[in-house]
């Protein structure tokens, strides 16, 4: 059964019937191209008059012609309805993704670690998608920016998802340590408890998953750094270890980049790792592009 536009306001349906009657010049006509009832049809114009307190068509003769207010009225319609269909377009355009947006949060090892490999192939694709990168410091803080929509998916570690998101996970990420080149490490065993016993460590503060792998391997060898640099930056972790002739331990690909500082890169012979995944809201109308995404993951 039609639905009647709610009466005391001016909706669409009702500018769409007075444009239809004058392009099609006769209500029968616009009834047909509408596909509703012509009776519909009427009581929309009857419903747009009540509304107006005047009246849109007078009887001339067997037509009806617009009145003034008719015709004041006809080219605030068209440009009402051609903004819609403007609006129509842009949201079919995002659906297409010929256009549109993708806001993704992540750690900030994540984002200039693991996320380009993901995000390069999806803007191959989808080169209208505008792609916004929002760096965040911890857990709690990528599924804030979930809830409070500033981001659409996140890029975190697949621990304890809150109940309202949905987690993805894509693979665990290995870790290294770093030393100085000077330093001396048995190619046989690796790190030992002699030599965590007796590095400076650089390290992350308490809460942040890159110092509590490194709490993990430390208790394995039931050692305990004897000075502890910490610093909020992840990027200065390498060098810090390498010019303090200290240590450090964060994920690999990061570890790689040892060599340009004049360090190297110890591998763990007992695996350090983080399960690395994509955490997204439960939305019922979400953004096109987030699914889009995770088929690249």
């Amino acid at each position: 059964m039609e639905r009647e536009p709610l009466e005391n306001s001016i909706s669409l349906a009702h500018l769409e019937a007075v444009v239809m009657i004058v392009d099609y010049g006769s209500f029968t006509a616009a009834a047909d191209i509408l596909g509703i009832s012509q009776p519909s049809l009427s009581r929309r114009i009857s419903a747009l008059e009540r509304t107006l307190g005047l009246p849109v068509f007078r009887a001339s003769g067997r037509d009806m012609v617009l009145t003034e207010i008719g015709r004041s009225i006809i080219p605030a319609g068209r440009r009402a309805l051609r903004e819609v269909a403007a609006i129509g377009s842009i949201a079919s355009s995002t659906r297409a993704l010929a256009t549109g947006s993708l806001r993704i949060a992540g750690l900030p090892s994540l984002v200039g670690g693991i996320m380009p490999e993901f995000i390069g192939p999806f803007h191959r694709r989808h080169p209208g998608v505008r792609i916004e990168i929002l760096s965040v410091e911890d857990g709690e803080q990528l599924a804030d920016a979930l809830r409070l929509n500033r981001a659409d998916l996140a890029f975190g570690v697949n621990e304890r998802i809150p109940a309202d998101l949905i987690g993805k996970s894509l693979r665990d990420q290995q870790f290294s340590a770093v030393v100085s080149e000077e330093t001396e490490v048995d190619p046989d065993t690796g790190l030992s408890a002699e030599l965590l016993n007796s590095l400076t460590l650089a390290t992350l503060p308490q809460g942040t998953s890159i110092r509590k792998i490194t709490d993990e391997v430390y208790r394995s060898f039931k050692a305990t750094a004897p000075r502890l640099i910490t610093t909020t930056q992840r990027d200065a972790l390498v060098l810090l270890s390498v010019a303090t002739g200290g240590i450090t331990l964060v994920p690999r690909i990061m570890a790689s980049t040892a060599v340009i500082f004049g360090g190297k890169q110890v591998p763990l012979l007992l695996p350090a790792s983080r399960p690395l995944g994509v955490i997204y809201r439960r939305d019922e109308y979400r953004n096109p592009a987030v699914d889009e995404f995770l088929k690249f993951l």
